[in-house]
């Protein structure tokens, strides 16, 4: 580096310039700078928040979720702007910006306004809590019981202590809603549609083409609606009659679901499409995986899907072995090791050939498996069943694993450790070690498929055929009842826009003033559905008193184990108790509801740092806007808000990630600019809107 003797201009580079680009001074007025100089001259210019010139490196901070609140352009030096640190790229907030700003209902492939439905809950709007839930997750009393819960792993309460039970609130809805409202079917648009299956993604792809006036019917080759919801889950963990209702409320709307009815056998594909302006391949993933292994054809060994099949539709006696060994570690197989002990088994084992920490099923799961009884085996693998003289099961060999590279999926692949065989006794073994589609229905339909023998789809799921789309798990394979719940929707939607020209929902947003004082005049927000919860949420806890932020998780009761039909043949006691009312507000009360945001009126602001200092979590800032790298990811308009500022200009900037709605800096402000807004999308969707409001307090 080299600096100007006459301005001070430094210049990065191996030779000075041929003029100083500040003063025009020529190159021999230019001196060599040392590396000592360097580094305090760098050093100085950072810690003060000056960067450029080139000869610094610029240190971008891209993992926090800051936006801009407001640019405060002041005549006066304020000691509290923070000049020193790392850039941020900051956002000013846009209708997508503060849907994501809701990490629940992004993480959700339904996008369920989970912190909405949480506040009627909190309210004792119970069937509004439900009937909002049903816009979007189409059976929120069944997924209260099983859901994968994707929006629990994003909820931000968990940085304070725990999730809010996101999934035991949808039951809590379910549970006391009391009557459910009744739908009835719209003027038909003349169109018809097919659907090849009756699981979840066919009956809500079903639902949505029956509220736009599609005739729909469903063909299922099972006697029960619900697809492996039914089948594939076992009664004690979701009643049938749960299941029963929420599909007779898709019924309602005149979706016809032909029972007993298999496409490629009863009826052929080739016909429904003949006959129908849509047709959505919905079939799921019917075909178990085999584990590839030597005896696997022996009397004794079955697939777990065939297993909670059969013992779920009662069409035969199943056979239960006294000593069942279950392999797999997925949701199937837990389904499996607790329905054998209930069936009878003296011995239930699961293996899994990872760790405990790389087991997809929840801890919960695990404690209340081995409660029961059930033994689980990490770090196995099985190689061979052996069989007796008469080709029936008597052992399974395994070998132990160590982990190794991670593989496709970003798991430590498990490597099996030379000599470490050994034999587990057993007369049963039950494989759930995955699924896949079963393309015997498609006939020669489809001349291009992938390696599974799917059709080749589009970006709007769309076949080579002129009217058939397929969606849900058959065509990303195995996920879970909420992702396959999105994609039934989505494809309805896409379906539509083609075959009647409609257009997407243009999202907008509305956000609405929360008051700090309490105000009992009818507010017309509580009857378009915003929750009184939400909107007298700073009142609440800043006035009221609310201990939100100290209440702990909720634990579900259970059955004690003794009560839960272990060895008894029963198989139908619900196992989870369910969440009471006063245990559902107190879960309820502990959302940070994240619909609620923090706006600042920069006009008002004097840059007294109040707000930054009752922060109990330091999310608020004040800072230089030389520390601004982009905003809305242009590098340029940084730099021309930086021109345009005055030099003791702040920006104030929040991490939405770390505030928890307390409302303190609103309290604190002494000028008032600071203020909480509930934001909602809108449009709402017309039936929520409509019946939110008749039952509106």
């Amino acid at each position: 580096m080299f600096r100007c003797k006459v301005c001070g201009w430094i210049h990065e580079g191996a030779a000075p310039p041929d003029a100083c680009p500040s003063c025009g001074a020529p190159a021999d007025r230019f001196r060599a700078m040392d590396s000592s100089e360097v580094g305090m001259t760098t050093g100085e210019l950072s810690s003060l928040g000056v960067f450029g010139q080139g000869f610094d490196t610029i240190d971008v901070e891209d993992s926090r979720r800051i936006r801009l609140l407001a640019f405060v352009d002041a005549s006066f030096f304020s000691p509290y702007t923070i000049r020193a640190g790392k850039r941020y790229p900051i956002y000013t907030g846009d209708p997508q910006w503060f849907s994501d700003n809701i990490p629940c209902m992004t993480a959700c492939p339904s996008h369920t306004d989970i912190s909405r439905y949480i506040a009627f809950i909190a309210d004792g709007r119970y069937a509004d809590s439900y009937e909002l839930n049903r816009e979007h997750n189409v059976f929120p009393g069944c997924l209260g019981r099983m859901c994968a819960r994707p929006c629990e792993d994003a909820c931000r309460r968990k940085e304070v202590d725990a999730p809010i039970g996101i999934c035991y609130l949808k039951r809590v809805a379910a549970d006391f809603r009391g009557e459910t409202r009744r739908e009835f079917a719209p003027p038909p648009n003349g169109k018809t549609a097919a659907i090849v299956g009756a699981g979840v993604c066919g009956l809500t792809a079903a639902r949505s083409l029956a509220r736009k006036g599609y005739e729909v019917d469903i063909y299922e080759r099972f006697p029960v609606p619900g697809g492996v919801m039914w089948t594939g889950v076992p009664e004690w963990r979701l009643p049938r009659d749960v299941i029963a209702e929420e599909v007779a409320l898709i019924t309602d709307l005149g979706v016809r679901i032909h029972y007993n009815t298999e496409v490629g056998k009863d009826v052929h594909l080739a016909d429904l499409a003949a006959d129908n302006d849509v047709v959505i391949l919905a079939a799921g993933c019917q075909t178990a995986q085999t584990m590839g292994v030597p005896g696997e054809d022996l009397t004794g060994v079955v697939s777990g899907l065939q297993f909670l099949e059969d013992t779920s539709l009662g069409q035969k006696d199943v056979w239960v072995g006294r000593r069942v060994v279950t392999v797999g570690g997925g949701f199937t197989s837990m389904d499996c090791v607790r329905t054998v002990l209930r069936l009878g088994a003296e011995r239930s084992v699961m293996t899994y050939r990872r760790t405990v920490n790389e087991i997809p099923v929840e801890e919960l799961e695990l404690e209340e498996a081995e409660i029961e009884g059930v033994e689980i085996m990490y770090m196995v693998t099985p190689i061979r069943v052996i069989g007796d003289d008469q080709g029936r099961v008597r052992a399974i060999e395994l070998v132990r694993n160590e982990l190794g590279e991670p593989d496709a999926s970003g798991r430590r692949r498990p490597m099996p450790v030379e000599g470490s065989e050994f034999l587990i006794e057993c007369d049963m073994v039950v494989t759930a070690i995955g699924q896949r589609q079963d393309n015997r229905f498609l006939g020669d339909l489809f001349p291009n498929t992938d390696r599974r023998g799917v059709p080749i789809l589009d970006q709007n799921l769309k076949s080579d055929a002129d009217n058939i789309w397929a969606a849900g798990d058959y065509v990303i394979n195995p996920t879970n009842f909420i992702s396959a719940i999105g994609e039934g929707k989505r494809v309805a939607e896409l379906i539509d826009q083609e075959l009647r020209g409609t257009l997407p929902k243009k999202k907008e947003m509305e956000i609405t003033r929360v008051p700090t004082e309490f105000i009992a005049t009818p507010n017309p927000l509580l009857s378009e559905g915003v929750a009184e919860w939400s909107m007298t949420a700073m009142s609440r806890r800043l006035v009221w008193g609310d201990d939100y932020a100290g209440v702990g998780r909720q634990a579900m009761p259970m059955l004690p184990a003794a009560e839960r039909g272990v060895r008894t043949q029963d198989n139908t006691l619900e196992t989870e108790i369910g969440f009471t009312k006063s245990i559902g507000f107190e879960e309820a009360k502990r959302c940070l509801q994240c619909q609620l945001n923090i706006f600042i009126d920069g006009n008002r602001c004097i840059l007294c740092n109040s707000c930054g200092d009752v922060c109990p979590h330091q999310c608020i800032e004040m800072i230089s806007p030389d520390r601004i790298y982009s905003i809305d990811n242009d590098v340029e308009l940084a730099e021309m808000a930086r021109a345009e500022l005055g030099p003791f200009a702040a920006a104030m900037v929040i991490d939405e990630r770390s505030c928890i709605r307390c409302g303190l800096c609103v309290d604190w402000c002494p000028t008032e600019c600071l203020t909480m807004e509930h934001f909602r999308t809108t449009p709402a969707e017309t039936r929520e809107s409509v019946d939110l409001a008749i039952v509106a307090d």
